[in-house]
Order: C-alpha cells, then structure tokens, then sequence
C-alpha cells in the first residue's frame, strides 16, 4: 500500500472520463431498492449527467425521492489488483433550462458521438430527459493503491 498523497477529485474525474456506464440506485414508494445502468458525462465539479425517459423507473423515482447512490466500475476481471471505482451519494434533478443545459448535452454527444452520427438517436434523445446529479459523498476505490484502498470525502 502506498501513502502518497491523492487529489480524490482529479482521480475521481480521471476515473470518471475512463469510463462509460454507471449503476444508478433509486428507492421506489414501497421503499425496494431498483438499479439501472445509465451513460454519462461530468463537468468539473464531478456532477454527472444522464438523459432518460420520465416513463423509466427510476426517473419516476428520482421524481418523488432525488436522493439516489451510484457506482461506477473500472475493471480486469483477470488483474483485480487494478480494480478502480467511485460510489457516489447524490441528489438528482432535471435540467429544464435548455441554455443551462447546452454544454453537458454537447460534452454528453462529445462522448457517445454514435448519438450525434445517428439521426434517429439525436431525435429520441430529444424525446427524452436531461438530468443532473450532484454528489453529496464520494468513496474512491484504487486497488493498485493496495487491496481494498479506498478514500472518502463530503460535498459541502
């Protein structure tokens, strides 16, 4: 295990921009736990935007409960000495002022381009919801760190 010092936000955002998916936990009315796997984008303050119908799931538990945890997951199933990861605690909200909006939607087409080349994706994607989660707590997991490292902190 190593003692240098970390910057849990650059690694977090490094870790962030490697990958693709997350696993986003929302809490339904009879309080059973659901997940979903969501593409996203981040700006620098390590919120983290996703777009999805106002039909699914967890965007109509996101409606009546914005507190939500997340998880993202880099990975060698062979190598679990590499094993890096991030658990988040947020809230989430929609973005409804399309100008406040417009960068993260032009980052979140940056980074799965396949949406902006395809035409019918750009016209569902704009059937659907933007949305905005803003971290509460943050766990950064770095196993070539040494086995179960970790490092935490709180958003104020």
């Amino acid at each position: 295990m190593t003692d240098e010092p970390i910057d849990i936000l650059k690694e977090a955002a490094a870790l962030l921009a490697q990958c693709r998916t997350a696993s986003l936990a929302t809490v339904d009315t009879d309080g059973h736990a659901h997940a979903a796997n969501i593409q996203y984008v981040h700006d620098d303050s390590l919120n983290l935007y996703f777009v999805s119908s106002e039909d699914a799931a967890h965007s109509r538990h996101i409606a009546r409960n914005p507190a939500v945890a997340l998880t993202v997951y880099h990975h060698d199933d062979t190598r679990p000495e590499t094993i890096r990861g991030l658990q988040l605690h947020g809230r989430v909200e929609a973005v409804t002022v399309k100008h406040e909006s417009a960068d993260e939607l032009k980052h979140y087409l940056s980074k799965f381009h396949f949406i902006a080349d395809d035409p019918t994706l750009c016209a569902a994607l704009e059937q659907q919801t933007f949305y905005r989660l803003t971290p509460t707590w943050l766990r950064l997991i770095d196993n070539r760190r040494g086995f179960g490292w970790k490092a935490e902190m709180e958003f104020g």
